[in-house]
């Protein structure tokens, strides 16, 4: 039955506590290294030395994050690290698992434990204090290995898809930008591709406004291969239910967009865009968030939706705006000192050397597989976050036992 062998305890009858360990560094006093440099609410820098190793339970000591809670307050720390004076160190002891208890203590309410009207603090007395329900060890021991199994799901895929981004940056940097299969038919070399895609190739270059470009392909723009509609929409259109993206639940540097909230809170115009359709953050590009949508949605007004004018284009353009001199040259042609924004116009102007068309048809055959797996995977991860936060709260209060959290993620996954 739920609930058997569940009991209340105080946090320090249930942790090993090592805030005597702990050393604080100034700033200037530090040399950089390889070893995190742990405070309140995460890793605050790197430093050459560790006090630290193993796994342990950092807990916020001050800091307004403990009253607003944006970030953890408590977080599981591993490996060789320091840590500062603003947070608590602690493991669980033969009655608790660290990692059950770092679950736990960031969901559970603590205001009634903090100290301090301008500053919240939380003392290693208060701290102590703090009352957790707790089943057997065996039974959170149990709990921690079925979400960890959920995170691993979660982190194989997000590898995956960086290892995906990786292997269509590269094709697209070989064929487009260094020219490698030209290059290599130039000097009577085997450019290494199928014939039908090594015959697209030519095997000479000509001068250009660009520099040396290969034979047959034209000077030319991304407004020549790709366009960004106009689909403003009121708040009053945008049913509630509707996906929305802004520029924080855009990552950096990743095409994969897995994050995304909902359009109850808009209160503003937006952009509409459809799944597969590029996004492009123009507020402070040099942030360098671009990705493929993976829903339909609408978004933020200072991300430009992107669209390629013919499907086969896709794959060169997304590969395009998402390269780094892309992004540096958006940074360029910016307006603004503290708020810089690009815009469709100046973006549209991205000098190139476009391609013959079925050399962009043979790009988004390569790429297209590769692509369509990051969006899977996206969803996937989408899912597994929503069963990893849906079922995690039941069990760490006794609602659902594991047998039925298992059953569940069974026919979710």
């Amino acid at each position: 039955m739920a609930n058997d062998g569940w009991k209340t305890y105080r946090l320090g009858e249930v942790t090993e506590n090592y805030d005597f360990k702990r050393v604080p560094v100034k700033e200037a006093d530090r040399r950089p290294g390889p070893y995190p440099y742990y405070g309140a609410s995460g890793v605050v820098d790197h430093v050459d030395q560790y006090i630290f190793d193993g796994e342990y339970l950092l807990i916020a000591e001050d800091g307004e994050n403990l009253r607003s809670r944006k970030l953890p307050v408590a977080f599981i720390a591993t490996g060789k690290f320091w840590v500062n004076n603003h947070a608590h160190i602690v493991t669980g002891n033969v009655l608790s698992n660290t990692r059950f208890l770092a679950y736990l203590l960031d969901r559970i309410d603590i205001s009634g434990f903090l100290s301090g009207s301008t500053m919240p603090k939380l003392t290693q007395g208060n701290m102590n204090r703090i009352e957790v329900r707790l089943p057997t060890k065996p039974v959170q021991d149990a709990i921690v290995a079925f979400v960890s199994s959920l995170d691993r799901k979660l982190h194989v895929n997000l590898r995956m898809n960086r290892t995906l981004e990786k292997m269509a940056a590269a094709i697209f940097k070989s064929w487009f930008i260094d020219f490698d299969p030209v290059h290599a038919k130039a000097e009577g070399r085997d450019p290494g591709l199928p014939a039908e895609i090594a015959d697209l190739f030519p095997d000479t270059f000509k001068d250009s406004d660009l520099g040396p470009t290969p034979k047959g392909w034209k000077p030319g723009s991304l407004g020549d291969v790709a366009d960004s509609p106009r689909r403003g929409i009121k708040p009053s259109d945008v049913p509630p239910t509707t996906p929305y993206i802004g520029l924080e639940h855009m990552p950096r540097r990743s095409i994969a967009l897995d994050a995304w909230g909902w359009a109850e809170d808009v209160a503003s115009g937006k952009s509409q865009f459809k799944e597969g359709e590029i996004l492009f953050g123009k507020l402070r590009p040099y942030f360098h968030k671009v990705g493929i949508a993976p829903v339909d949605g609408v978004c933020s007004t200072d991300i430009v939706v992107v669209t390629p004018k013919a499907a086969h284009w896709h794959g060169y353009v997304i590969s395009l705006v998402s390269s780094k001199a892309f992004v540096d040259y958006t940074d360029s042609h910016s307006a603004g000192t503290k708020m810089p924004r690009t815009n469709w116009k100046d973006m549209s102007r991205y000098p190139l050397a476009l391609p013959p068309e079925p050399l962009a048809k043979a790009f988004q055959d390569h790429v297209a597989p590769l692509h369509k797996r990051i969006g899977v995977n996206v969803r996937q991860n989408r899912r597994l976050a929503g069963l990893r936060d849906t079922l995690l709260p039941k069990l760490l209060s006794g609602e659902i036992e594991l047998p039925a959290a298992d059953t569940i993620a069974e026919e979710v996954t």
